[in-house]
């Protein structure tokens, strides 16, 4: 009977590991207290450039074309590290499944 409702909660704890990222966990955790999982320090740009009004000289423009050129740099910088946290979440998520499957087992095993 111990043995089953270990295997129910497990497979509850599978399937809310499964839900939607801004769903609600209730219950106990392993985490330490008040910390949660870590937020991205990731950075995103400060603001989109805005376009020089039209009959701007040259030198307008190539400031924006500059201003262009850093923010699309910033932006792709911002995507490489959100996609390296989830990437990484992912894998925390997995390690997180691997030590839950190696409690079961302890607990089947007896």
């Amino acid at each position: 009977m111990r043995i089953t409702a270990c295997l129910i909660a497990a497979a509850a704890t599978a399937i809310f590991s499964l839900s939607p990222a801004n769903a609600m966990v209730f219950g106990g955790t392993n985490l330490p207290p008040f910390s949660g999982y870590p937020d991205p320090e990731c950075r995103p740009p400060l603001s989109k450039p805005i376009p020089p009004y039209g009959g701007s000289s040259r030198e307008e423009v190539d400031v924006y074309n500059s201003q262009v050129d850093e923010y699309n740099m910033e932006l792709n910088q911002y995507i490489s590290c959100m996609k390296q946290y989830v990437e990484n979440a992912d894998n925390d998520r997995k390690r997180i499944l691997e030590k839950e499957q190696d409690a079961i087992n302890a607990v089947n095993r007896l």
